[in-house]
């Protein structure tokens, strides 16, 4: 038998679905589960309802997850900041585009990282705390979903592909255990246009995850990955679980949950268990 969740408390929808998968439906405390023994079209049924629908995998052992690991830009917060510090500085449509472009795959991520902090030389790092206190909010969900996290005893990361100030002052404000991210070049408080060390890519990234489970004993099939480009396919492809959070089309077809409507704590669902 099969278990398809609902991440939504809407009675009506949760009842339509139970019919037209001849299912049994079952009330959670913030969600819905319908158990059917018919196939599910779950892209077909997640088209028509427009509403987030994901099969439960019961292989899968959520009860020993001890490791989150989550993309920054636009998964855990709502901005991709180095186009925010961008627009800040007048350059936003040449910083944004090479992004965007970066985040569905299209372009080499080390490349078009570089070349996107070249195009900010000069611009002063008072832009990094402008950008930080007035534009950079969390997704919905986030702070709920870590904090969930915490209370399971489940350890938290966040690695991003963009600049290192805007994630060490998120893992300070959330309380998360560790960090990575890019590191650039400043001098008189002012970008020289030039990146420090490895720019964290997809093989960083997946190194990252690799690095933390040696770090804490873990195997990583403990391990939930969370991202939303193409940025984030190598660690979510070597996590226990993937998570593709309003995320572009490549990341939603080679991930294990998708999350196109509600927010980061719908992963929550997954985790409320019988027991």
């Amino acid at each position: 038998m099969k278990t398809l969740i609902m991440h939504s408390q809407d009675l009506v929808m949760a009842e339509e679905l139970s019919l037209i998968l001849e299912g049994e439906l079952e009330q959670r405390t913030s969600h819905f589960r319908i158990h059917t023994n018919n196939n599910i079209s779950i892209n077909q049924l997640r088209l028509t309802h427009k509403i987030d629908l994901n099969l439960l995998n019961k292989e899968f052992n959520f009860s020993k997850v001890r490791l989150l690991v989550s993309d920054m830009d636009s998964t855990l917060i709502n901005i991709e900041t180095i186009d925010e510090i961008a627009k800040a500085t007048g350059m936003s449509n040449e910083v944004a585009l090479i992004t965007e472009q970066a985040m569905q795959g299209n372009l080499d991520f080390t490349k078009s990282f570089k070349k996107r902090v070249s195009i900010l030389k000069g611009v002063s790092i008072a832009s990094f705390e402008t950008v930080y206190n007035n534009h950079l909010k969390l997704n919905p969900g986030a702070l709920e979903l870590i904090n969930f996290f915490k209370s399971i005893q489940v350890k938290s990361a966040v690695v991003s592909g963009g600049l290192e100030y805007f994630a060490e002052r998120l893992h300070r404000q959330l309380g998360l255990d560790t960090f990575r991210a890019n590191n650039v070049e400043i001098v008189n408080n002012c970008l020289t246009g030039e990146v420090l060390g490895k720019v964290i890519d997809a093989r960083e990234k997946a190194n990252y995850v690799n690095e933390l489970c040696n770090l804490y004993y873990l195997e990583r099939n403990q391990v939930i990955a969370i991202g939303d480009g193409a940025n984030d396919l190598e660690m979510m492809k070597i996590a226990g679980l993937s998570v593709a959070y309003h995320a572009k089309p490549i990341v939603q077809e080679n991930c294990n949950i998708v999350i196109n409507h509600s927010g980061l704590d719908s992963v929550i669902d997954f985790f409320d268990s019988d027991t």
